[in-house]
């Protein structure tokens, strides 16, 4: 097939090398909003849904768990193909079962075979997500990288956003149908875009003498500098894909496990966060109206705290930056534990969430740069997708333990929790610098 060989082969296009790279970055960060599009897409149909089928809501609950759980093993198999088989045959192949997924998921006509399309939209969304990680990574300069693996990061809750939007103004005419119909037939065109305007990684090609060639000729096409890296933290084991982990595990298993538990954490606080901070605002008499408004503020600082943490990564390194927004996060979910939950004091509350989310996501975007630095080429998507799967597992206990805590120990006991997990993030960043070559991805970031 045409779409999966290197575009970079193609060298008499006469695209200038500036417009190449932005049209495969733009493509690229495509990629990442139609995923958050995707994610979105059940939530967002769920009361059309149920309406038309006649079904309790708890039956959605199992479709809901299947997406998690097809991310969570699409992102460790994505990762094991990527290094494998390079990072665009993962991205293509995944977003074609996706786009199937989506456009199947319209004509579903019982909760069954809803559950089958919603794991493979699931397994496919976390399919091609750490080979699309690994790809910006590699395509983009040094002192840009961390702006642009920011910038993926960011577009996937945009796409959650854009999803709600065309939801709001399609579902009304077409049913919940329509929702699925969109997302399976924009996948074509994103498909195309990915096959077309896409080169393979360079330095995945590296790996290769016999493509030299066709490395040499993406390189020129797209203007990339040829630089030579620090050695990352991770050494390269003999064995690829699954097989490598044991070994990673083995050469430097606290530095490894320390950056799984980081993914964990941070997912686990931000699922958490997201599901029960109106229900937390709510119960201490903040009315309906601010208690709704909360994610809002809380995702406004996110937006901000994203392309930020990009920005400063390249200034002053990405370890330096993960703890200073670590330590951010500590002060503002700190102050929210401490600080009597009164609706007199709504103004703090409404400046203390900003806070925390601005700092919640720099920490993410630090997290997602570093683990795309912290691994050889050879072992890069792995990384990325098995530190990508815990954290997804996180998430999903998260959002599952938010309310147990909440009726164990009520509004105090809920942000003293959330604090806990702060503390416990600052305390792994700061370990994990401490670890392995810091030197080198630190040279990176700066």
């Amino acid at each position: 097939m045409v779409g999966f060989s290197p575009i970079g082969e193609a060298v008499a296009s006469p695209t200038p090398r500036r417009s190449a790279r932005i049209l495969a970055f733009a493509s690229l960060l495509l990629l990442f909003l139609y995923s958050g599009y995707c994610l979105q897409a059940l939530p967002v149909v769920a009361p059309s849904l149920l309406k038309d089928w006649g079904i309790p809501a708890r039956t959605l609950a199992v479709p809901l768990a299947l997406i998690s759980i097809g991310t969570s093993l699409g992102a460790v198999l994505g990762g094991v193909l990527g290094d494998l088989k390079g990072r665009k045959l993962p991205i293509i192949g995944f977003m074609i079962v996706q786009g199937i997924a989506m456009g199947l998921s319209a004509f579903a006509s019982d909760p069954l075979g809803l559950y089958v399309l919603m794991f493979a939209v699931g397994l496919a969304l976390g399919g091609y997500y750490p080979s699309g990680m690994a790809l910006i990574t590699e395509l983009a300069p040094v002192p840009r990288r961390g702006l642009m693996i920011s910038l993926a990061v960011l577009f996937a809750p945009l796409g959650l956003g854009a999803c709600s939007l065309i939801a709001s103004q399609i579902l009304p005419l077409y049913g919940w149908s329509s929702v699925f119909l969109v997302g399976g037939l924009v996948a074509i065109p994103v498909t195309l875009f990915l096959a077309f305007l896409v080169p393979e990684s360079p330095k995945y090609l590296a790996r290769f003498p016999a493509r030299e060639v066709a490395r040499q000729r993406i390189v020129a096409r797209l203007g990339l500098e040829e630089q030579d890296e620090p050695a990352p933290p991770i050494a390269a084991p003999a064995q690829s894909g699954l097989s490598a982990i044991p070994a990673l595990l083995a050469e430097n298993a606290g530095a490894t496990l320390a950056l799984w538990l980081l993914f964990f954490t941070v997912y686990v606080l931000g699922s958490v966060i997201l599901g029960w901070i109106p229900v937390i605002l709510s119960s201490v008499g903040f009315d309906l109206a601010f208690a709704s408004q909360s994610l809002f503020y809380w995702t406004l600082g996110s937006m901000i705290g994203t392309p930020l943490a990009g920005w400063l990564i390249g200034r002053i390194g990405v370890y330096n930056s993960a703890a200073s927004f670590a330590f951010g996060a500590v002060l503002a979910i700190a102050l929210l534990t401490f600080v009597p939950l009164d609706p007199a004091r709504g103004r703090l509350i409404a400046t203390l969430l900003p806070l925390g989310g601005f700092s919640i996501a720099g920490v993410i975007t630090c997290l997602y740069t570093l683990a795309a630095e912290f691994y050889p080429t050879a072992l890069r998507a792995t990384g990325i997708g098995t530190a990508d799967a815990m954290g997804r597992v996180g998430g999903v206990l998260g959002a599952l333990a938010g309310v147990y805590v909440f009726d164990l120990a009520g509004a105090f006991g809920f942000f003293a929790t959330i604090l806990t997990l702060t503390v416990l993030t600052l305390i792994l960043i700061l370990l994990l610098r401490r670890s392995g070559n810091v030197a080198a991805v630190e040279a990176r970031g700066g």
